[in-house]
């Protein structure tokens, strides 16, 4: 035998004839005080106040100490003490040859037998039951009550050796030859044909008030069953052989029993009535649920509408006063006193004798219920066949929707049922969850229950759930009926607690212990583990032991720095981290059985070198470089400056003689040729004056004079409003072309058409200097050309803005140009001249179907551009 006690201290039973208390490697042995009896060890057990106790097999009891063992228990030295246990009750129990005996630990007098058989190893559970390792199988003692397991029940007639009990309240078993077992405590019991039922498929069930469970099956038949015994009772001559289909209790206590058919029955102590409901439903009709209203009232759910049973007479209700549907499944009686019915095409409420529409939520007012169920404080839950469950909260009009997504079992709900602490019981087609709410009615904490809390059963069946008085939970499934009576003793699942079990490269088998400063003693998982960063890949494993409910286990894990949140749940036990950035990280897991309660975050911490280059020393020594470089880089920044303040002075020149050219060439284009005209009349006219021509010629040479004088005038004006800075904005450039084309062409009979496209926002778009005059001066040279030359009748502008990207037309329907036109007039090189200058693109071709097309296109330049012109 070996224990610990409550200090940590490890003691063995070596040979039956000595004690040893562990100290490293070496077992230090005590020695008996005041004793002459021989010194054969058979057993030890804690105390509840800690104290170890040793038993030997001549009836003796010793309190363990570090200065040697001290008898507190003296026995008949008849009695020989196999096994002994000090329970939470203060009772010692002594396993001898000649059977189990219990007395007061404190204060020993008679001993009180409890068994005759030989017990080898006792152990106290957590709910409070004592067991026994006999010579054939087991035995446990509960409140007076004695169950044995052997072969007939699952378990072993080997001889038991050692008990224990896990955290989870899981019963570990060792035997004489046979293995190991284990036995888990089931929060479910049944009822089933092997106990006595005449089917398993249920139909229906209702509790009555003396105890008695009345059942209904679908293949027909009823059974009463005493749930103090578990014992199938008689059940009346009248009702054998019937085909129920559900089963209610009133308010007096009476049973109801609803047939497949158009009738019902009322169980009275003494009588049983039938009710036939053929004047309601057709022969063809059934009852399909029963509940118990206000006094002596019976709602009954049927196949065609729903009827009232007052205690005299039937009252019914239909689709043609207002039901949705005349086939309904289920009805709830509210707290307010209405009653709420659920049909294949929503719900329902009569109040005060009339069928009114569900108005506390347009929503559910269609909502398909399978199931209904109110809790103590007004809230509805409500299940459907694909839906999940909703619940609804009719003063506060707040609802939410639960479904797979939020961990049920299954969106096929069959059962809802409120306890009396407000939870809220959910049977589907895969099972039976528990939820526990919050004050905003979201899942605090989900329970599944499968085959280790004793529901064998999958699947459940609709209408067959119910919550007794004393909080116990009943269902019916295809495997008969399971009672749940939760045990405040009963350990409950505990959240699992995460190991890890290794940590490695993911792609090659390199052992990173040497990169970390120490090792676990049991997985060999590195510790303080720092990685160069060429291997700043990783795999951790992890794994949460749960010896109740494996199939529940489920993780979620998060690597700080580089996860934003928890990742999960999952089932898997490992995650792979690759190209880690260099720097601390620190990997968190933790599980939880699919009930949203996790457990407690273990933590793997590891590290990514970084390389030289990042190191905090290669850094300073960069920075020491960069300060002590500042002041060359001042020098070099000086002389660049006063070069570039040389460069600029010089470029400075250059445009102002650059400008200079340009006004000269201006004033040569447009005031030479006035002039010139100007002359060659004046010549004309001193000719005229020689030869003493008549009057009216000199006139009228004098008068073209004067023209050409006020031409002059206006091109001196249109050239300094192409030096004024708000010529250059794109608005007033195309404006200035337009008025100069329709002024130009007024007298002639040529019309001037004009079309721009440029978006109000970019009308302010400010063109370089130089731009405006260039295209200005373009147009003037291609308007006169299609005055001289073009022999039109249209002239056609455009201008377009997009971005950046300008373009302006001008198209005529006049007789055309000849190309090539290189041995054309001078003005057309002038106009290339001036489209190069503003790195723009001029393209003169003929216009289909007549005349010619002249386009400036260009892009408004962050920087100088190369010129495209063809």
């Amino acid at each position: 035998s070996v224990i610990g006690d409550t200090k940590g201290n490890v003691y063995a039973i070596c040979n039956a004839s000595q004690l040893g208390l562990l100290l490293g490697d070496s077992l230090q042995f005590l020695k008996k005080n005041s004793s002459d009896r021989p010194s054969f060890f058979s057993d030890m057990s804690v105390t509840p106040d800690g104290k170890l106790m040793v038993s030997t097999y001549s009836g003796e009891i010793f309190e363990v100490t570090p200065k040697g063992l001290f008898r507190r228990y003296n026995f008949s030295p008849a009695l020989v003490l196999r096994s002994i246990l000090f329970d939470n009750q203060g009772l010692l129990w002594l396993g001898t040859d000649e059977g189990v005996f219990t007395t007061n630990a404190k204060t020993p007098s008679a001993l009180t037998p409890i068994s005759h058989d030989i017990v080898h190893e006792m152990t106290e559970a957590s709910d409070g039951s004592i067991w026994m390792g006999l010579s054939m199988g087991a035995l446990r003692y509960q409140q007076g009550n004695i169950l044995r397991f052997n072969s007939d029940n699952g378990f072993s007639n080997f001889m038991v050796r050692g008990l224990l009990e896990d955290r989870e309240g899981n019963l570990w078993f060792t035997t004489d030859g046979d293995g190991v077992y284990k036995f888990t405590n089931p929060a479910f019991t049944s009822l089933n044909t092997q106990t006595g039922l005449h089917g398993n498929t249920i139909s229906s069930l209702a509790l009555a008030p003396t105890g008695r469970l009345w059942v209904s099956y679908f293949d027909g038949g009823l059974d009463i069953v005493d749930t103090q015994t578990n014992r199938p009772l008689s059940v009346p001559l009248s009702l054998q052989r019937k085909r129920v289909n559900c089963l209610s209790v009133d308010n007096e206590g009476n049973v109801w029993v609803g047939l497949a058919g158009p009738g019902v029955y009322k169980v009275q102590t003494d009588k049983v009535t039938y009710f036939p409901l053929d004047d309601y439903i057709s022969s063809q009709g059934v009852t399909l649920f029963m509940q118990a209203g206000k006094g002596k009232e019976v709602w009954i759910s049927t196949s065609n509408g729903v009827l009232l049973y007052d205690g005299k007479s039937f009252q019914h209700f239909h689709s043609k006063e207002g039901l949705k549907g005349s086939f309904v499944r289920r009805t709830l009686l509210l707290q307010s006193g209405e009653l709420l019915t659920a049909g294949p095409r929503g719900l329902n409420v009569v109040r005060n004798g009339k069928v009114f529409d569900f108005q506390y939520d347009n929503e559910l007012a269609s909502f398909p219920a399978l199931s209904m169920a109110q809790r103590h404080d007004g809230l509805l839950a409500l299940g459907s066949f694909e839906d999940g469950v909703v619940v609804f909260d009719p003063k506060t009009k707040q609802k939410r929707f639960f479904t797979v997504k939020q961990g049920l079992c299954s969106n096929l709900i069959y059962n809802t049922s409120f306890d009396q602490k407000g939870r809220l019981w959910i049977g589907t087609e895969r099972g039976i969850d528990l939820l526990t709410l919050d004050a905003q009615f979201r899942i605090a904490s989900i329970r599944h229950f499968n085959e280790t809390d004793g529901f064998t059963a999958r699947e459940t069946n609709a209408n067959t759930a119910y919550v007794s008085p004393n909080g116990d939970f009943w269902i019916g499934t295809i495997k008969g009926i399971f009672h749940y009576r939760e045990n405040p003793k009963l350990r409950l699942p505990t959240t699992p607690k995460i190991h890890f079990t290794e940590v490695k490269s993911p792609f090659d088998t390199t052992n990173l212990v040497q990169f970390a400063k120490s090792k676990d003693t049991w997985y060999n998982v590195p510790n303080e583990l720092s990685l160069p960063h060429t291997r700043n890949q990783l795999k951790i494993s992890f794994i949460s032991i749960n010896h109740s409910h494996p199939d529940l286990v489920r993780y979620q894990y998060q690597l700080e720095g580089e996860d934003e949140a928890w990742l999960g749940p999952t089932e898997q036990t490992s995650v792979v981290y690759s190209h880690l950035n260099p720097g601390k990280y620190r990997f968190n897991v933790r599980a939880s059985l699919g009930d949203n309660r996790w457990g407690e975050t273990a933590v793997y911490a590891f590290e990514i070198v970084p390389p030289f280059y990042q190191r905090s020393w290669f850094i300073a020594l960069v920075i020491s470089l960069l300060i002590a470089s500042v002041g060359l880089v001042q020098q070099l920044y000086i002389q660049y400056r006063t070069r570039r303040v040389l460069a600029y002075e010089k470029l400075k020149q250059e445009a102002e003689a650059a400008i200079r050219v340009q006004l000269a060439q201006d004033f040569h284009d447009e005031l030479g040729n006035r002039l010139a005209a100007i002359r060659m009349q004046s010549s004309v006219l001193k000719l005229r004056y020689e030869s003493r021509e008549t009057g009216n010629e000199e006139k009228r040479i004098v008068g073209e004079i004067e023209k050409n004088v006020v031409r002059l005038f206006r091109d001196t004006k249109d050239f300094i409003w192409a030096i004024d800075p708000e010529s250059n904005l794109v608005k007033e450039l195309v404006l200035y072309i337009k008025d100069f084309g329709e002024n130009l062409l007024q007298d002639t009979t040529i019309r001037f058409h004009s079309n721009t496209t440029i978006p109000f926002e970019l009308e302010n778009v400010t063109l370089p200097p130089g731009w405006s005059i260039q295209v200005i001066m373009i147009f003037k040279e291609a308007l006169t050309n299609c005055i001289k030359h073009a022999q039109c009748q249209n002239i056609y502008f455009c201008a377009t803005l997009q971005g950046r990207n300008v373009s302006f037309s001008l198209e005529d329907d006049g007789c055309g140009i000849v190309f090539p036109t290189d041995g054309y007039h001078k003005g057309l090189n002038n106009m290339r001249q001036r489209a190069e200058k503003i790195h723009c693109s001029l393209v003169i071709a003929p216009r289909s179907p007549s005349g010619t097309a002249l386009t400036l296109t260009g892009t408004i330049p962050t920087k100088t551009a190369s010129p495209k012109i063809r």
